[in-house]
């Protein structure tokens, strides 16, 4: 079950056109609030640190970023405290937000987390936005002390579960009926 974020006055969303490298990438605004200058937008991804293309993880988390963003529609959750939601280069500081099935932009996981899950990049709480990142896990774990990998280990072993019990529910009913075909064809032939 999915959670829909609650749409703020600072959110404004798009289709990444461009990515630079892991935590950094273009957006083609198609929504927008009064910080936005332009038609496309470049979006540092708040709070998160991926490694710079000259390091040999850098292509691999611009790779996953890729992977993920390209073409596809974000929401972002502009940083209020900095200046007009940019840093120092002039980039939007932002938490950004996947779109569901219906466009509508899903609360958990952000992208900035899922990066951060991947692999491709590490957590840094920057002290400057208002963002806090320790929420980004605590959406879903609901007060469990689990690390993000085990959290998402015991969400597949709930899946798995799930999917063997609806396997083993064809099973047997499969052997119930062919157990009262049986038992029709014994009880038709005592006549």
């Amino acid at each position: 079950m999915s959670i829909i974020v609650e749409a703020a006055q600072d959110e404004a969303y798009g289709v990444v056109t461009n990515v630079v490298d892991g935590d950094t990438f273009d957006v083609t605004i198609e929504k927008a609030d009064s910080r936005i200058s332009s038609a496309v937008e470049r979006v540092r991804l708040a709070d998160v640190n991926s490694p710079e293309l000259s390091t040999p993880d850098g292509p691999p988390a611009m790779d996953f970023t890729f992977a993920v963003l390209m073409n596809k529609r974000v929401y972002l959750d502009i940083d209020d405290l900095s200046g007009s939601g940019r840093d120092s280069y002039g980039r939007l500081i932002a938490v950004v937000y996947l779109a569901g099935l219906y466009g509508q932009p899903l609360a958990s996981p952000n992208f900035n987390r899922m990066l951060v899950d991947s692999g491709h990049a590490v957590l840094e709480n920057f002290t400057n936005n208002e963002f806090e990142p320790a929420d980004w896990w605590s959406e879903q774990r609901s007060g469990d002390k689990s690390t993000p990998l085990e959290s998402i280990l015991q969400n597949l072993l709930r899946q798995l579960l799930q999917s063997a019990g609806s396997e083993f529910d064809k099973v047997a009913n499969y052997l119930w009926e062919q157990l009262k075909a049986r038992l029709y064809a014994t009880t038709t032939h005592l006549y």
